[in-house]
């Protein structure tokens, strides 16, 4: 299993319950290190964590907590830039607000799968932020002015769109209708029907577990809900089927028993992380110009894609962090510029890239690589993380009726598709000749 991320973990007396919860969370693929709060500071550059949980449940008293939360303020700062996401652990449940500084607060009882996928969702909006304010600067080298991305709140206006009957819809209900609008769908055929009228920013798919995975085949097939959160109710715990659900394209799986509650932190989660995706892409808007955009495919151009992979793959080093890149080679496009013309070819190349650009995540980068060939570059992702994507967007491009000028049916394409990860490679020329690379 590949490593998920850094989990810097502070507490001063480990316990019994705190100390499966490690033992599981680095089952599910984190790197733990657990230290007391005195020893949290002694971290060089290439060891520093993607997230910081601050275990209030082993601190004494009053004192010692509000160390901890000085010390929280201090750790968003260590990636400079990039605000570094602290979590905190309490074993019951307070009155406090959330403490200043402090990105989410899970409360006991806990559950690895539950505190797992927090600590994940966590590390990606903050790769995002990071990613937005990185592209910012690489555009600002490309002569357009830097304007900070403001946000907003996430939440504003929220839908959610229930997929499924049942009992379990009216806890759905409670459990979501203070944070967004709610929308049901009954049946697959309504949920269709709703998906083409009006956007949405999270679906939750209240169904047996076999005809869950219909529903998520069907939203990943889209290119309009490819990204879509979808986040599966279940009271069935079967492993093949949940892990079927996953590899279905399950943004969560959370089931009945585990309760309302954990079910809104979840969903609210996920609409969290869409938002800011779409956020990124939004301001993404100032770094597109035609200094740093390919005029045929409307994705970067290869000289913006060389800066910014260079400059990813220096942060890669210093912080010993993972970077995937992926390349597709249109395998039918020299026979489609030497039947038809180059200008046919470009209204290819112009289709795929409008696909590619809808397709893919808000913290990666598309590009036109040069001639038949398109680069995806996915920040703080290993190999085994990027396959499926890349596998994903190849699926459908590959299953989309092309149409050219004077075609009596639809054209369908192939892709060669190479992945290959950071792996100290001397620049970014050489990593992006391996994504390219064919035996």
């Amino acid at each position: 299993m590949s490593c998920r991320g850094r989990v810097l973990v502070v507490e001063e007396t480990p316990r019994p319950e705190t100390r499966r919860l490690w033992d599981g969370i680095r089952a599910d693929g984190w790197d733990v290190r657990a230290v007391p709060l005195a020893r949290a500071a002694e971290r060089d550059g290439r060891d520093r964590p993607d997230v910081v949980v601050l275990n209030f449940a082993g601190t004494d008293g009053a004192v010692e907590r509000t160390r901890y939360l000085d010390a929280a303020a201090r750790m968003t700062m260590l990636r400079g830039a990039r605000r570094l996401p602290v979590v905190a652990l309490e074993e019951t449940s307070r009155p406090d607000d959330r403490p200043i500084g402090v990105a989410d607060v899970l409360r006991a009882p806990w559950s690895v799968g539950h505190v797992s996928a927090r600590l994940g969702s966590l590390a990606r909006l903050a790769t995002m932020r990071e990613e937005i304010l990185r592209r910012l600067d690489t555009a600002s080298r490309f002569g357009l002015s830097r304007v900070e991305p403001d946000f907003g709140d996430p939440l504003r206006d929220a839908h959610v769109l229930v997929i499924g009957a049942g009992i379990r819809y009216f806890g759905i209900e409670r459990a979501l209708a203070k944070h967004a609008t709610l929308i049901g769908a009954f049946t697959i055929d309504t949920a269709v029907d709703y998906l083409e009228r009006r956007p949405f920013d999270a679906v939750v798919v209240n169904l047996p577990l076999e005809d869950a995975v219909d529903v998520l085949e069907m939203l990943r097939r889209n290119p309009d809900t490819f990204a879509l959160p979808a986040v599966v109710l279940t009271g069935e715990s079967e492993p093949r089927l949940v892990e079927a659900t996953r590899d279905a394209g399950a943004t969560d799986v959370v089931f009945a028993e585990e309760g309302e509650d954990l079910l809104a932190e979840r969903v609210i989660a996920a609409m969290t992380e869409h938002r800011l995706r779409l956020a990124l892409k939004t301001a993404y808007g100032d770094t597109r110009h035609e200094r740093t955009l390919d005029s045929v495919t409307g994705l970067y151009r290869r000289a913006f894609l060389m800066e910014h992979l260079a400059g990813l793959l220096d942060d890669a080093r210093d912080e010993d962090r993972p970077l995937a890149v992926v390349g597709f080679r249109v395998v039918e496009l020299a026979d489609v510029n030497e039947e038809r013309g180059w200008a046919a070819g470009d209204r290819l190349l112009a289709q795929i890239g409008r696909i590619v650009a809808r397709l893919v995540r808000g913290e990666d980068l598309a590009a036109r690589a040069g001639g038949d060939r398109l680069a995806l570059v996915l920040p703080a992702t290993d190999v085994e993380t990027a396959r499926p994507v890349a596998e994903r967007i190849a699926g459908i491009l590959e299953t989309t009726a092309f149409s050219l000028p004077g075609d009596d049916g639809p054209l369908w394409i192939t892709l060669d598709v190479g992945v290959v990860e950071f792996d100290e490679d001397p620049d970014a020329a050489e990593l992006l000749a391996r994504a390219f690379a064919r035996d």
